[in-house]
């Protein structure tokens, strides 16, 4: 792909000198920030490992181009405005001021594109089915196996789940009712309404009802039991205390490591298919609209996010990922290790979608070109201004889906 921030005859470098300097003021803030600032080192640990794996994601595209003897003339961290960069041979590499992603140039990558007639030979149009296939695939690839290292590392050395959630508060959303009322990380919750709770489920099934409701919780903390009163918000009409669970572990081994780390790349692929088709439902776009009119935002993290809801159904903004990560990290190195692993394993999910302008979408161009082909006996090439007002409206609606993410991220993240 190419930055979609250049524009033919515009200079978007400004003052190279200039922004190079803002480039290591803000690398260096960042460092003191880390130094003096502990609280926001889970968050920069986040923000440093999600641009690290879509790097490494590039870097498959990149790879692979290189092999195949296609052009690449661009490698970029971000978009827009050259920060600073370098040029090795025939490609450029470098920072830009839109941290929104990055990107590797392969020149010809569609048949829309002109080209000098001397780099026709070396564009991706004209690589092998094989090749360019292998091309599309590779930062999802590079993603998923990223993924499976984290997981594996985690259950390796940390263990796996051995039971399912319990009523040990591990995570204490800010702002939320249950920060409010006084609860900590580590108290077991044993009752509600002098009700006897055993089970993160019925937890969630005695807090749901209560929405707006005055709630007495009996909690076991530090071998003493005590009473703290908490009223749940409302949210997607259920109850919200802002509570994440316990978990226990135990050791699994390295051999059984390995078919742990391929179960739970399963159970996030299912989950984050049943996720992305609810939102696209009717039910599930209502949903989502209810959050720009109820007093708080609701958000799609699992259950260690802090929701005693079920109703976490919205998608989440690096706003929300960064904010709602910290606080389940919270400097444990193996929650932050899983993070980044499902964070990858959804980005290549992501990018998976057979759609342009995503990875799928020149998969499944490249997929019908080469069947076609191979059935009539002559070279079929798709005409990609037949896909352009498709690939507007996906445009549109990625761009219009993140900032309302992020928007709803923001307020909840300073309690609106």
């Amino acid at each position: 792909m190419k930055d979609p921030f250049e524009e033919p005859g515009v200079d978007v470098d400004g003052d190279r000198r200039g922004a190079t300097a803002t480039l290591l003021i803000v690398l260096a803030g960042l460092a003191v920030l880390f130094i003096v600032r502990p609280s926001t080192r889970s968050g920069l640990a986040i923000i440093v490992g999600i641009v690290a794996m879509v790097m490494l994601h590039e870097c498959g595209h990149y790879l692979v181009a290189k092999r195949s003897g296609m052009k690449v003339t661009e490698f970029f961290l971000g978009f827009g405005p050259r920060l600073w960069s370098f040029r090795r041979g025939e490609t450029e590499y470098g920072v830009k001021a839109i941290p929104a992603g990055g990107y590797v140039r392969v020149v010809g990558m569609t048949n829309l594109e002109e080209v000098d007639a001397a780099d026709d030979a070396r564009t991706f149009r004209r690589g092998s089915y094989r090749d360019r296939f292998l091309l599309t695939i590779a930062g999802v690839s590079v993603n998923a196996l990223i993924a499976f290292v984290l997981f594996f590392v985690v259950v390796a050395g940390e263990g796996r789940i051995a039971e399912g959630p319990n009523t040990t508060v591990s995570t204490v959303v800010t702002h939320s009712a249950a920060a409010g009322a006084g609860f900590h990380n580590g108290d077991r919750i044993i009752g509600v309404d002098n009700k006897p709770i055993s089970s993160w489920n019925g937890l969630k099934a005695a807090i749901e009802p209560r929405a707006n409701e005055a709630t007495s919780f009996t909690v076991v903390r530090d071998h003493q039991v005590v009473t703290l009163d908490a009223t749940p918000a409302r949210q997607a009409g259920k109850g919200f205390l802002g509570i994440g669970p316990g978990t226990q572990y135990r050791s699994v081994g390295i051999l059984g490591a390995v078919p742990q780390s391929l179960r739970s790349m399963g159970d996030i692929t299912t989950g984050t298919a049943a996720a992305f088709g609810h939102l696209l439902s009717p039910a599930g776009v209502a949903s989502y609209a209810k959050n720009f009119t109820s007093s708080s935002a609701t958000s799609s993290t699992s259950s260690s996010s802090g929701s005693s809801s079920s109703s976490q159904d919205r998608p989440v903004s690096i706003i929300g990922i960064v904010t709602q990560g910290s606080q389940i990290v919270n400097g444990n190195i193996w929650a932050l290790l899983w993070l980044l692993g499902a964070i990858s394993l959804i980005l290549a999910l992501f990018n998976l979608l057979p759609v342009l302008p995503f990875d799928g979408g020149h998969a499944v161009v490249v997929l019908y070109e080469w069947i076609a082909s191979t059935i009539r006996g002559h070279e079929v090439r798709v005409d990609f201004r037949k896909l352009m007002p498709l690939t507007a409206v996906v445009l549109v609606l990625i761009l219009t889906l993140s900032l309302s993410a992020a928007f709803l991220d923001v307020r909840q993240a300073f309690g609106g």
